[in-house]
């Protein structure tokens, strides 16, 4: 209970946990939808995940402003590889939720604009920020598995280890430990890859049923809470 509270005292908490809800419902009447007996309740969770949706947006009023702010400090990253990834990230996640005030502001009646044109532009820079996110998750995997040799192995993996990885359970076990080392890493390709098929579903790249749509959204939303509970989780920088 001490968890929850924590989190939800939180912005990005409270964020997480609606998303969570939100692709949750999809999730429950995208499972029910081919039965006629249900009808009803499709239509009560539908109603809800608009809801959740609609005001979820509202809660990240102006977060795409702070989102720019943060990607100047991301220009002093060392790597270039990671300056890059990281900065074009939040570039392309600050003009998304920028985007996405727009279409709030028509969900409301408070602007006339064209809906779907809107729609997919802020896909399509969620996209460009999940491609570049992922590009950093798998920079980073590529460094961990580059230094998977015994001269540069974590010392906590070289004490376990007494002959080398010569048969294909070894080497898998191996790299078991050495991604269980790396944790925050993991999460983070988890939630990414993830992520990454909903703008792809929603711009007609690839055809998935709204029930899988809720399910990747629902293991997306727990990979994004567990960080904000456990901070060893939280990837860096």
């Amino acid at each position: 209970m001490d968890k929850f509270i924590k989190l939800n005292s939180q912005t990005a908490g409270r964020d997480k946990l609606l998303r969570l809800f939100q692709y949750s419902s999809k999730l429950i009447w995208g499972s029910l939808q081919n039965k006629k007996s249900n009808a009803e309740l499709i239509k009560l969770l539908k109603e809800l995940e608009y809801t959740l949706s609609t005001g979820r947006k509202l809660f990240r009023f102006g977060k795409g402003f702070e989102t720019f702010y943060t990607a100047l400090a991301s220009l002093h990253i060392s790597d270039p590889t990671l300056q890059f990834t990281i900065t074009l990230s939040r570039i392309n996640m600050g003009l998304y939720l920028l985007t996405d005030h727009f279409i709030w502001l028509e969900r409301v009646g408070l602007l006339k604009i064209d809906k779907t044109k809107w729609s997919k532009l802020s896909y399509r820079l969620w996209l460009y920020a999940l491609v570049m996110n992922l590009s950093r998750d798998l920079y980073d995997l590529k460094q961990i598995f580059h230094q998977l040799s015994f001269g540069t192995l974590n010392q906590e993996l070289q004490g376990k280890i007494i002959h080398p990885p010569n048969t294909i359970s070894t080497k898998l076990n191996l790299y078991f430990r050495v991604l269980a080392l790396h944790k925050d890493i993991v999460l983070d390709t988890i939630k990414n890859g993830c992520d990454i098929c909903l703008p792809l579903s929603q711009l007609g790249y690839l055809s998935i049923s709204p029930r899988t749509i809720g399910l990747l959204g629902t293991v997306s939303s727990i990979a994004g809470i567990i960080p904000l509970i456990d901070s060893s989780y939280k990837l860096s920088p």
